[in-house]
């Protein structure tokens, strides 16, 4: 529900067109028909939408290796994570986005949202900071002096950093947890099969030295466990195989899940 209130968000600040920039820009911008009040709410909507839904992805992938690789039960998960993986990408987001807010950060970026630390259109070229142009309403400079511009490096670094590292790195846990399992499982299966194969010749060859010269019998008896023991090491090798092509396309998927991100 949290990514979904992300994607939201983040797709209605667009969906206007431009018509939430201030109309002092429509010189150069496309329907701009609003204020400076109007560009900060798309911009706050772009980024605190853009967070959430990061960071909403990095709680999906969290919660999924708890249950995959540390076996969590729902209980567990449900009192002593979800607070945080609820909690972490509201209370993050919203930091972010008012912080923006207060320090002037949300300006036009020469396109159609206002998610530009510093407002300098073209008819702010050589025109000093703090100084308005005749026929327009917002300083030149707008957010300069404040610290939106390593603000937003921090939002940056999270959207194209910190979170893929994040998804990428739960992703890889949980297919290197799997792999680990699928080979171990090949292991006992093998392992299992060479101990019996001979307890079975050895009890076979015991048994025709005791009947003392049924010979066809105890061939018939040795053909039929080596038949046995030969399908069962194909069978074996045949879902060792399938492991791991299992393993594969699972870390296929991981691959383009993360790559799907960007």
């Amino acid at each position: 529900f949290g990514m979904a209130v992300g994607d939201i968000m983040f797709s209605l600040s667009f969906a206007t067109y431009g018509a939430m920039l201030p109309s002092c820009l429509d010189y150069y911008v496309w329907n701009a028909q609003g204020n400076q009040a109007t560009c900060n709410v798309s911009g706050f909507m772009t980024i605190v939408g853009s967070l959430m839904s990061s960071f909403y992805s990095c709680s999906l992938n969290i919660h999924s290796l708890a249950i995959v690789k540390y076996n969590k039960t729902d209980s567990y998960i449900q009192k002593k994570m979800e607070p945080f993986l609820h909690g972490v990408p509201i209370v993050m987001s919203l930091v972010f986005g008012f912080a923006l807010l207060a320090t002037q950060g949300y300006n036009n970026d020469d396109g159609i949202n206002c998610v530009s630390p510093i407002y300098h259109p073209p008819h702010c070229i050589g025109i000093e900071d703090g100084q308005v142009r005749e026929g327009f309403k917002i300083p030149c400079g707008r957010g300069r002096d404040g610290p939106s511009a390593i603000i937003f490096h921090g939002v940056f670094f999270l959207l194209f950093v910190g979170s893929p590292l994040t998804i990428g790195e739960t992703l890889w846990m949980m297919y290197r947890h799997v792999s680990r399992q699928e080979r171990r499982m090949g292991r006992y299966g093998e392992g299992s099969l060479d101990h019996s194969v001979p307890r079975e010749n050895n009890n076979t060859t015991t048994t025709a030295s005791v009947d003392g010269g049924n010979g066809i019998d105890n061939m018939m008896r040795l053909t039929a466990t080596s038949v046995r023991s030969s399908l069962s090491r194909l069978s074996s090798r045949s879902n060792s195989n399938q492991n791991n092509s299992t393993s594969r396309a699972v870390m296929i998927r991981a691959r383009a899940y993360t790559a799907a991100f960007f």
